[in-house]
């Protein structure tokens, strides 16, 4: 944190006496931006309920994150321990309990890396966790939960987005040996930054991507093809198809950003991922959307509006959506010129539609199943475990509100008054 802001006071010393927003230093803003994007309450309970997990794994008790706080990390563990399989609801008074130990450690559960600790799995099968794990398989393997629980969150109503990007944000696929494993984890990386406003750590995690695809003209994707469900595309289609998917999206990226250059890269980046959609056939929402786009800005009027007519009628769009796609079409047909259309059909828009679509497309994904046909280990046990992580989430934030503070201290009361010397810091 304090060499992101160390940097940043320079950048801006920079930018001030220059006037110029360089690529690297709008990317170092990113960095920041989402160092401190990631301090709500809902992920700080998260982090809160992960770290007793982890630390029921460390052998070295005399490690002084874990040795300081042992007895609160001991206690979390073992209230998630007790709920079992599922989301089982937690009692009253371990809900009591649990916000007490949160309460005692919250700036330590704020300041601390939780990577400092044993893997989620090892905390998860204690007993089948290795006694000495190199720093090398550890880095693997928690980067490999990072990578599964951010999808998961993301599938999951209750944790969601924010969620999602913090486990996003843990995962380092610059320590991961280039592979298909480590372009589906930039994708997904990139996806989320995308989706969170921090387009340019999107734009590097993607253009890598890019690279690593260029160079990778054979290269197997058998876990890129069930991914995203591209079952009836051979090896060649598959490479093509998420080629052009990348392109599309660090198409969006710079669409998004504010200089000029960056529009005009867009527009190279949406005219590959064309290319490479019209190769294999596909037409769907994002194809007519950045086709519509891409011949507005080339003044191809008509081939617009055909795009457009076919987007109108995508169940994905709301009916707010389809008259605004109706004014452009109108404008087009009058010959309106480009900035009229600009309220009506933009860059947001555009965003919005492709990132809807490859949303439903990673909604859909059972991951339970695909995580077991590709040999993922523990695949129930970290369902379990984050079906009980989100119960655990739900009701600190109840705890956390006065309301429900006040409102759980009478139905202790009313339970039995000896509960009351239990819990006295909760009141």
């Amino acid at each position: 944190m304090n060499k992101y802001l160390a940097f940043s006071i320079i950048a801006m010393m920079m930018v001030g006496c220059s006037g110029e927003q360089t690529d690297q230093l709008l990317l170092e803003k990113d960095r920041l931006g989402l160092v401190k994007s990631l301090t709500s309450d809902k992920i700080i309970f998260w982090k809160f309920a992960k770290l007793g997990v982890r630390a029921s794994a460390v052998k070295d008790t005399m490690m002084p994150e874990y040795r300081d706080h042992a007895k609160e990390l001991r206690a979390v563990s073992g209230i998630i321990d007790k709920m079992g399989t599922g989301k089982n609801n937690i009692s009253l008074v371990d809900a009591a309990l649990l916000y007490r130990d949160y309460s005692k450690i919250k700036s330590f559960v704020i300041k601390t890396d939780e990577d400092i600790f044993p893997p989620l799995l090892d905390g998860i099968q204690p007993k089948t966790a290795p006694l000495h794990r190199s720093e090398a398989d550890k880095m693997v393997l928690q980067n490999g939960e990072h990578a599964i629980l951010s999808m998961l969150a993301l599938a999951a109503k209750d944790l969601g987005m924010e969620i999602s990007l913090y486990e996003c944000s843990k995962t380092q696929p610059d320590k991961l040996p280039d592979g298909e494993i480590k372009t589906l984890l930039q994708f997904v990386r990139g996806l989320l930054f995308f989706t969170n406003k921090f387009y340019y750590l999107s734009e590097d995690e993607i253009g890598n991507n890019i690279k690593w695809l260029d160079k990778q003209q054979k290269v197997d994707l058998p876990y890129t093809r069930a991914f995203f469900k591209w079952g009836k595309f051979n090896n060649e289609q598959t490479h093509v198809a998420f080629h052009g998917l990348n392109h599309v999206f660090r198409g969006l990226d710079r669409l998004m950003m504010k200089r000029d250059i960056d529009e005009t890269r867009a527009l190279d980046d949406f005219e590959v991922f064309l290319a490479d959609a019209h190769q294999l056939g596909i037409q769907n929402e994002t194809v007519w959307s950045i086709e519509s786009f891409v011949y507005i800005k080339r003044g191809k009027n008509e081939q617009a509006i055909a795009s457009l007519n076919k987007l109108k009628k995508s169940p994905l769009l709301s009916d707010s959506e389809r008259e605004s796609i109706q004014q452009s079409i109108e404008y087009l047909n009058k010959r309106e010129p480009d900035a009229k259309l600009s309220g009506v059909y933009d860059k947001f828009f555009i965003g919005k539609i492709a990132t809807r679509q490859m949303l439903v497309v990673l909604a859909k994904i059972d991951w339970r199943t695909f995580l077991k046909e590709h040999n993922i280990v523990q695949t129930d046990k970290m369902f379990d475990t984050i079906d009980r992580f989100e119960v655990v989430n739900a009701e600190l934030q109840k705890m956390s509100d006065p309301k429900s503070i006040i409102q759980k201290g009478n139905e202790l009361k009313d339970k039995s008054k000896k509960l009351l010397n239990t819990i006295p810091d909760l009141f």
